[in-house]
């Protein structure tokens, strides 16, 4: 066999979106790679869930005001502006209020971008911060740990520039998401999990 036909093709997206996974895991397609990513544990689907919750809940309220059509997106694709015909990640949540496409596999005009860091998928979540921070209609990116009550908020600026680091809240201090109209102590999305509140 020749070296030329040892050389793979790199996917691309509709090739992955039309792919059926072998298994009930979640994947990624980086840079025309499919990529399984790590399984979340009870504590990320318990904060997963918490938020999404608060979210709805609040753009419903907040559309009724407005008019908008605003919702969270769970397990959100998102396409990177970096070679999107071979990049689809999934972030844990995601807010817009773009109109709705039955056929659009991904969150074409995401506002805000949350990603729950396990100790398992922790160094791939962080990875994901510049490809988000580029989009421009992203405004807030928010990681919330699992391991304690901590939260990271990166948002942009009224300037369009993003912050030198992020916005860190921990314990009950209060979690305000600006596109979302959101403000609720971070606690509040630990439910019954035990956990203490993180550093600085």
């Amino acid at each position: 066999m020749g070296v030329a036909q040892k050389i793979r093709q790199p996917v691309t997206v509709p090739e992955f979106l039309a792919w059926t996974p072998p298994d009930d895991r979640r994947y990624e397609l980086v840079d025309g790679e499919v990529v399984a990513q790590a399984a979340p544990s009870q504590r990320h689907g318990t904060v997963q869930g918490a938020l999404a919750l608060e979210l709805g809940l609040r753009l419903r309220e907040r559309n009724r005001d407005t008019g908008a059509a605003c919702r969270v997106v769970v397990e959100a694709g998102i396409r990177p502006l970096f070679d999107p015909a071979h990049n689809y990640r999934v972030a844990d949540l995601a807010v817009t209020c773009e109109p709705a496409d039955p056929d659009a596999g991904d969150v074409r005009a995401p506002m805000l971008i949350v990603e729950i860091l396990s100790p398992n998928n922790e160094r791939e979540q962080r990875q994901k911060l510049h490809l988000y921070a580029a989009l421009p209609s992203v405004q807030e990116i928010l990681y919330v740990d699992t391991r304690s009550i901590r939260a990271e908020l990166h948002r942009r600026g009224a300037d369009g520039r993003w912050p030198d680091g992020p916005t860190v809240i921990i314990g009950d201090e209060p979690l305000t998401l600006e596109t979302a109209g959101l403000t609720l102590p971070l606690s509040d999305l630990y439910p019954h999990l035990g956990l203490r509140p993180g550093e600085r």
